[in-house]
């Protein structure tokens, strides 16, 4: 089975449509108490899985409050003095406003003494449990030391696997590998022996599976660059599956994370923000600014600026190239075919915050895709993203005859996509 999960935060519908396999709830977009008050009962949560997102205790709460605010309120973070959440005492935004303003006080960063580890993996086993998941995301800290001999990660695995086993033994446990950019850019993925030491010590202690965040601290992109961070994911989910794990899901990994699935991997997540397609500690620790929609296009596999080059394309006599209609896209598009632009669409008129048409169509697609390729068989999902990221590479050269694009409007990592993948299938 190959699966679509979306990134639910306080918002937790899919834009547009109900069609996703499920919902991974992300605890630093909403605070635990508004969690436990939600039903789940919307179609794309009645399968959820919650990641746990130690991985974010490196943050330094005093440069994003507000972030580490809602993850402190989860048991795990191991936050034990901060002021729990009292409807009788006040609201939330109040508690949110004095919790934020003390909160370098009770941040206590990442667990490192064994006890520690252990209260942290079972709270946040017990927490899961009692939220109806489909599966334990076992919490573990980030990777970002090509050096590491994996020794910390190991032991968060290990007693996470053990007391999984205990407080959970009807749920399947994935281990979380969180693994940033800064040990797999710089290394030919065929080559790089941390990958090597993760898929020697995750297959020989999680059979049940495992669930992959990569952070890209190096990107200032919408989609990843670097082909030797997309080559090592794809290696790292094909190690992992021809290990043995029943399940592999990837998150974070933005439009890429298709090829993960592509290569062996259940299930992928991602967003339409920024924010949702990659992880990337300093993007946390900044405010992001409001969003202008931009327009999918599979066939290319990225976005367009929508106000400076989507009627470049088309005058240029190129539409065809990125073509990609959806339900959203559809009045955008016969707008271009009849000679006028996007300003001339309110849904899609590029303004600030307008972003409802952009997502529901990327949302739409991402799922569509999913659907296909879980019809194909392995040698027709190896056709398939061989013709995708071809044909995606051919239309960034092709396209760049226009010139002059939007930076949003990017064009540069489709070859080194295409590279990783074909390096990916041996």
């Amino acid at each position: 089975m190959k699966d679509f999960y979306f990134l639910a935060k306080f918002q937790m519908a899919v834009p547009g449509t109900d069609s996703a396999a499920g919902g991974i709830i992300i605890p630093s977009g909403i605070p635990s108490h508004t969690l436990t008050r939600r039903t789940f009962r919307q179609p794309n949560l009645l399968r959820r899985l919650l990641d746990p997102q130690i991985y974010l205790s490196h943050l330094q709460a005093d440069r994003c409050r507000g972030t580490c605010t809602k993850l402190a309120s989860y048991p795990w973070f191991l936050a034990g003095d901060l002021a729990a959440y009292d409807s009788g005492q006040h609201t939330q935004a109040q508690w949110r406003a004095a919790t934020e303003a003390t909160i370098t006080q009770h941040w206590r960063g990442t667990p490192l003494m064994t006890s520690d580890i252990r209260q942290s993996v079972d709270s946040c086993i017990r927490y899961q449990r009692d939220r109806g998941v489909e599966a334990i995301i076992l919490p573990s800290p980030l990777t970002n030391d090509h050096a590491s001999d994996y020794a910390r990660e190991t032991e968060w695995l290990e007693i996470g696997a053990q007391r999984s086993g205990d407080l959970a033994p009807d749920l399947p446990a994935l281990v979380t590998i969180a693994i940033s950019d800064t040990c797999l850019r710089g290394f030919a993925p065929a080559n790089n022996i941390l990958i090597d030491i993760i898929l020697d010590q995750v297959t020989a202690r999680a059979p049940a599976g495992a669930y992959v965040v990569l952070e890209q601290a190096n990107e200032i992109t919408y989609n990843c660059t670097s082909a030797n961070t997309v080559g090592a994911l794809l290696r790292l989910v094909r190690g992992l599956k021809d290990g043995g794990l029943r399940r592999v899901i990837v998150s974070y990994a933005g439009t890429a994370g298709l090829l993960a699935l592509l290569v062996g991997a259940d299930a992928w997540s991602t967003g339409w923000y920024r924010s949702e397609r990659r992880l990337r500690l300093t993007d946390i620790e900044q405010t992001e600014g409001r969003a202008m929609p931009a327009y999918y296009s599979h066939q290319a596999a990225t976005e367009f600026h929508l106000a400076s080059d989507l009627t470049r394309v088309r005058d240029a006599g190129m539409l065809n190239l990125i073509r990609d209609e959806t339900p959203d896209s559809g009045p955008l598009l016969a707008a271009l075919d009849a000679g006028v632009g996007p300003q001339d669409v309110v849904p899609w008129q590029p303004r600030q915050s307008n972003v409802t048409a952009a997502r529901s169509h990327y949302a739409t697609a991402m799922i569509r895709e999913t659907a296909q390729i879980a019809e194909l068989d392995a040698a027709g999902q190896t056709a398939y993203g061989r013709d995708w990221m071809r044909g995606a590479r051919d239309a960034a050269t092709a396209l760049y005859q226009i010139g002059g694009f939007n930076q949003r409007t990017e064009l540069d990592h489709q070859r080194g996509w295409c590279d990783a993948f074909e390096a990916a299938l041996g």
